[in-house]
């Protein structure tokens, strides 16, 4: 595909023109070149990768999106991300990066682990994976946190209780959120996430009680620095139990640790924050 000027607030593709009476084919008109889907200009276009069982692979465009949207939200440490989108494949996580790098949508991070910013075209690609997601979309408003939300929800100047309101405020209407609750008298985090139907209600799918306030809203501090991950973990806890996400939030948390620690004694794990 010929190179052109990207506009990062625009969805990547978006000079391509939907052809008339041809299955609704995309076309880039500098090009002549012709396409099923943005998902194949970008993958079979513009990475030059080939398609697996007749399409771009949808788990592998899922994990770019994951990337991407993670180093928008953070800078994600490498272990953690190891765990947490390579099945704990090091090697995996390090290949996938080195590739975004290579196609010039992430710059890597001066060590080599995991991407320290994302550039003007893998903003735009984020923007277009994220608007054409292969999932039902259930009501007009938002399912998720929006791109901007990744860029500053809950990552101002303000005290913290001011930032966690703000990332409860803004997740109510998502389909899976994180939300601080009493629960049998105890401080607690739970999971909503919205049922299947064309009038689901939302289920609690998750529940976790702490010792005291501190503990919980420390925790949900954390939970907020990751909100990207937010509707994988509901998939995961709807899918395979709660217990299945407690155990996975506890090793994302364990590598999280490994990120920080350094051969003196941790005086304060933030966790990687």
């Amino acid at each position: 595909m010929s190179a052109r000027r990207i506009d990062h607030e625009l969805p990547w593709g978006n000079w391509l023109r939907a052809e008339a009476g041809s299955r609704g084919h995309l076309v880039d008109d500098a090009t002549g070149e012709r396409w099923a889907s943005l998902r194949a200009a970008l993958w079979n276009g513009r990475l030059s990768m080939p398609d697996y069982n007749r399409q771009p692979p949808p788990e592998l465009l899922e994990t770019m999106h994951a990337v991407l949207a993670a180093a928008v939200r953070r800078t994600p440490t490498f272990h953690e991300q190891a765990c947490e989108l390579f099945q704990g494949s090091e090697p995996y996580s390090r290949m996938f990066h080195l590739w975004l790098a290579g196609q010039k949508l992430i710059v890597l991070a001066t060590n080599g682990h995991g991407a320290e910013a994302v550039t003007a075209e893998g903003m735009a690609v984020l923007n277009m994976l994220m608007a054409t997601r292969p999932y039902d979309v259930r009501q007009e408003r938002p399912t998720g946190a929006t791109i901007a939300q990744l860029g500053e929800l809950g990552l101002g100047p303000e005290v913290r209780e001011e930032r966690l309101v703000r990332v409860e405020e803004a997740s109510a209407g998502w389909d899976a959120t994180f939300i601080r609750q009493q629960v049998a008298g105890k401080p607690s985090i739970i999971m909503s996430k919205r049922g299947d139907g064309p009038a689901a209600a939302f289920q609690t799918v998750w529940t976790l009680r702490l010792a005291n306030v501190a503990q919980r809203d420390r925790f949900f501090e954390w939970l907020c620095f990751r909100l990207d991950r937010w509707m994988a973990w509901a998939a995961m806890a709807h899918d395979y139990g709660s217990d299945q996400l407690t155990h996975h939030l506890l090793q994302v948390a364990a590598a999280a640790l490994v990120d920080v620690a350094s051969d003196g004694p941790m005086l304060t794990a933030d966790l990687g924050n």
